[in-house]
């Protein structure tokens, strides 16, 4: 009986709720504070991802010819676009595209950033369908940014962000380049 008596009394005495609660309460509330914190940072950096790849197609789109010192510019701007994230590792590809048939699109020019190769000369590219307009043509951007995560709570390792933007030519059908070694 006294057994009983000494758990009735435990159980009865508040001294030490506060302690159990917290004891209870404080892991959820750290793993929803960590979680949060890294599934911000991965929304932000997917943000800024995608708003390189329509940055650069738009800043072509709005050109009469892509010249060497606009391609280097991109690539500086890139570096902006992903503050406070760097823009190391980040692989980027602009490339032109002339819409031949409704069903048909070719690869007109193509550079590469960060180890994307260039797409070839006059390939074929597949593009999506509200897209092909035949005589006229397409930048298409192709950006892949490498994230990594600040805390490696929730997400473990490493994850690439691929996005693709497209823009219509604004001035010139298609966009002439005019860069070293430009097809």
């Amino acid at each position: 009986m006294s057994i009983f008596r000494t758990l009735r009394r435990f159980g009865g005495a508040p001294k030490g709720l506060a302690a159990l609660e917290f004891a209870i309460i404080a892991p959820m509330m750290i793993f929803a504070l960590f979680g949060s914190v890294e599934l911000l940072d991965l929304l932000g950096a997917n943000k800024r991802a995608q708003n390189v790849a329509a940055s650069l197609a738009d800043v072509v789109a709005r050109d009469t010819s892509v010249s060497n010192t606009e391609i280097t510019g991109l690539w500086s701007a890139a570096d902006v676009l992903m503050f406070p994230d760097t823009a190391a590792g980040m692989q980027a590809r602009v490339t032109s595209v002339s819409i031949v048939s409704a069903s048909s699109a070719k690869v007109v020019w193509s550079v590469g950033h960060g180890g994307m190769t260039p797409l070839v000369n006059n390939a074929a590219v597949t593009l999506p369908s509200g897209m092909m307009i035949p005589g006229s043509s397409i930048i298409m951007t192709e950006v892949s940014y490498p994230y990594t995560p600040p805390l490696h709570f929730l997400i473990a390792g490493s994850m690439n962000l691929d996005f693709t933007a497209y823009r219509r030519s604004r001035l010139v059908d298609p966009i002439p380049c005019t860069w070293t070694g430009c097809p």
